[in-house]
């Protein structure tokens, strides 16, 4: 039970690895605070926490509207207590080609990764501050670390995200808040089953670890570093990707190698 007598608030908690995270840290002993914008999605991971004996606040929010999003943090936060962390997750992804980069596509992932992470980030350190203890997890991705290919709008998103971090780290440490961020790599959500099939079988093959990664892999990450066990990590990117980052160029020899076998 690492996060007994915690409470947590994950964004985009209604599915994928927003709800593995959501549960995880219920499961650890903490209340956990579900925002997302599908109404229905959020409501169904509220009643699975409740079902594991925690208490939950449930609402749906936009976290690109700055005064909605901060408004909902001071609201989770006075409904259940206190505030001690914070999952940046909520995000979108829609693949376009650098030329053909509509300015909405464009400006819709800016708003909800970054200027999301933001507002809510603020809004929850402000609280955590009151404490002067706090832990916000960014959810990046490897995407903010190389160049995604037809995913300009994610990818740069994700780096931002990433400079968030960092930049979030070194202003809150002298309030007790810790602040990271977890790049995963592709993961087996939703979002990436709308591959074809052949195509997401051969995903897993470009990575040193032959498959996909599952969102409980990216909990068990968030577990850690929202946990008390993390208190001197501050303004790290953990990319929990199989070894992508690692392999490199590399990884096309090794993938030849794989296939040739």
């Amino acid at each position: 039970m690492q996060l007994q007598n915690h409470v947590a608030l994950i964004t985009g908690a209604g599915r994928g690895i927003g709800k593995a995270i959501a549960l995880r840290f219920a499961r650890e002993g903490a209340d956990v605070a579900i925002f997302d914008l599908n109404a229905e999605w959020a409501q169904s991971t509220g009643e699975e926490i409740k079902a594991l004996g925690r208490r939950t606040f449930v609402k749906t929010v936009d976290v690109s509207d700055c005064e909605q999003a901060q408004a909902a943090v001071h609201e989770a936060a006075a409904a259940l207590g206190k505030l001690d962390v914070l999952v940046n997750n909520a995000g979108i992804g829609k693949a376009q080609h650098f030329l053909k980069v509509t300015k909405e596509n464009w400006e819709r992932h800016i708003n909800i990764h970054l200027n999301g992470s933001f507002y809510c980030a603020q809004a929850a350190a402000q609280e955590m501050a009151k404490r002067n203890y706090g832990r916000i997890i960014n959810i990046a991705s490897i995407a903010g670390l190389i160049g995604p290919i037809d995913l300009a709008p994610y990818g740069a998103a994700k780096a931002g995200i990433i400079g968030l971090t960092h930049a979030a780290a070194l202003d809150l440490a002298d309030y007790g808040i810790t602040v990271n961020a977890i790049a995963p790599g592709p993961i087996d959500t939703e979002l990436l089953r709308t591959w074809p099939p052949d195509a997401l079988r051969e995903r897993g093959q470009h990575m040193p670890i032959a498959r996909l990664g599952t969102v409980d892999e990216i909990a068990h990450a968030a577990l850690f570093l929202a946990s008390p066990d993390s208190s001197f990590i501050t303004g790290v990117v953990l990319p929990v990707d199989g070894g992508t980052i690692a392999a490199g160029a590399y990884m096309v020899e090794k993938y030849r190698r794989r296939k040739a076998g």
